[in-house]
């Protein structure tokens, strides 16, 4: 988003060189910069993405002998690039991090719905709701709080991994038969960082998996569930 990408338009013509032919490069929206075949085009800025655009281009030969009116005939060709895909990979990254850390950290939220934006392909999509499964059925979160700290997308661009210093305050409604260290009505606080990763598949950003990393004290050894 708000970065320049550049716009080639192959075009053959036995008769007429390129570089007298017409180019009109037009957009769903952004700015063109340059002319003739290859042109740059830059996304608008503060747009929600991902966002797709339609690129359009009109290529008009003039050629042959002026009529009486001294207009020579023309021959125009159009061509699209439709779904232009636009992407603030970093922005997208944190949100679906923060929304993700503030569904589990409503206990009312169904696990089916916290993991939503995981990808199918990850394993971390069942292991994750599994885990959530279980911290229902054995805690209550009371507080929390969330601060984004990092998001880092490899150069391939097709996964990244995300930081986020989380702090979840509960209270334990259960406890599994013969854990004596488990105290129904115990409260207890989680705090240290939320460690995601991300997959870029199907032209969008998905979660992949998620860990914990920090401090849990006794009362909440099984809080993350899996760590």
């Amino acid at each position: 988003m708000d970065t320049e990408i550049t716009l080639t338009a192959a075009v053959q013509d036995q008769e007429t060189p390129i570089e007298q032919l017409k180019f009109e490069w037009k957009a769903d929206a952004g700015t063109f910069s340059g002319d003739g075949a290859v042109v740059k085009w830059r996304a608008p800025k503060d747009i929600k993405t991902p966002a797709d655009y339609e690129i359009k281009l009109t290529v008009t030969e003039t050629y042959g002998t002026p009529n009486a009116a001294g207009v020579r005939p023309q021959n125009i060709s159009t061509g699209s690039l439709p779904g232009m895909r636009v992407h603030n990979s970093s922005k997208e990254l944190e949100d679906l991090s923060i929304q993700f850390l503030t569904d589990f950290a409503h206990s009312n939220v169904p696990a089916g719905t916290c993991v939503r934006d995981f990808s199918d392909s990850c394993k971390g999509k069942s292991e994750e709701r599994s885990d959530i499964e279980a911290n229902r059925a054995h805690f209550d979160i009371l507080t929390y709080s969330l601060n984004m700290k990092s998001v880092a997308i490899a150069l391939s661009g097709a996964s990244a991994n995300m930081v986020v210093a989380c702090s979840f305050t509960s209270r334990i409604k259960a406890c599994d038969p013969g854990d004596k260290a488990c105290v129904v009505g115990e409260v207890g606080t989680a705090r240290g960082d939320c460690v995601l990763t991300g997959k870029y598949e199907n032209r969008r950003w998905w979660l992949c998996d998620s860990h914990f990393s920090g401090r849990l004290a006794g009362s909440l050894r099984g809080f993350f569930g899996r760590q």
